[in-house]
């Protein structure tokens, strides 16, 4: 069963985040609050919300600043952000989506029309997710098929290659007695034997080309996920 959707609730009314929780929480949705444009991005960075509940106007950092530094950060600029403000002009909605915002919210807050203002941004968000794998999975399938053509022509190239080797070893062992013939079915079976040679490098390049991408990992972090309490590994035994 798939975890709920996270919504970060952000306005400097205590009464409006409480207001917009307990409505979203009704709806199954998981609301972590804040009160500051500093603890909207200090949030943003911890818990890694699904969509934001943004309002405009806040003192010290309004809504306008906090859209643009999820703007400049790759890892949240595509976090959909819902204004919530009092500017019902065509020139303050429109100053809230040139910052990225996907949409707007006007005080005073109707529940009803925001919730389902709500939902329609998190259907976008889970239609991306699922692009986004079905990109990966085709990717990764092309790329499968790609190299199990490239492997079988190597292999069909191996296999010839083996025969014409096997071939001169026949012909040395047969004109034994013959040594010019055995001096040129020698250099013969060493230009076959260099042939293999060079598709084993070619196939060696072709590893090191289609090696995924690899990042370090701190060592806490690796051990915390490789050592496990012995009760739970005696658990988990048959």
């Amino acid at each position: 069963m798939p975890s709920p959707s996270k919504i970060l609730v952000v306005d400097d009314q205590p009464v409006n985040v409480q207001l917009l929780k307990r409505a979203l929480e009704r709806e199954g949705l998981t609301v972590f609050p804040a009160h500051t444009g500093q603890d909207a991005l200090d949030m943003v960075q911890r818990e890694h919300p699904d969509l934001i509940l943004l309002d405009v106007m806040m003192p010290d950092m309004d809504g306008i600043e906090v859209c643009q530094r999820l703007q400049q950060d790759s890892r949240h600029k595509n976090i959909p952000v819902i204004f919530i403000t009092a500017r019902s002009s065509k020139e303050g909605r429109l100053a809230g989506l040139g910052v990225g915002a996907v949409d707007y919210i006007t005080k005073p807050i109707d529940l009803d029309e925001t919730i389902a203002r709500v939902q329609t941004q998190l259907r976008v968000v889970a239609v991306n997710r699922e692009m986004i794998d079905l990109q990966r999975r085709l990717e990764e399938a092309r790329r499968a098929a790609s190299i199990g053509a490239i492997t079988q022509g190597i292999a069909h190239n191996m296999n010839n290659l083996l025969g014409v080797v096997l071939g001169y070893l026949d012909l040395i062992k047969t004109n034994a007695h013959r040594p010019d013939t055995v001096r040129a079915n020698a250099e013969n079976l060493e230009a076959a034997v260099q042939r293999i040679v060079g598709i084993i490098r070619q196939l060696s390049s072709l590893v090191v080309k289609s090696r995924l991408p690899t990042s370090p990992i701190p060592l806490d972090q690796l051990l915390k996920g490789a050592v496990t309490h012995p009760r739970a590994r005696a658990d988990e035994r048959p």
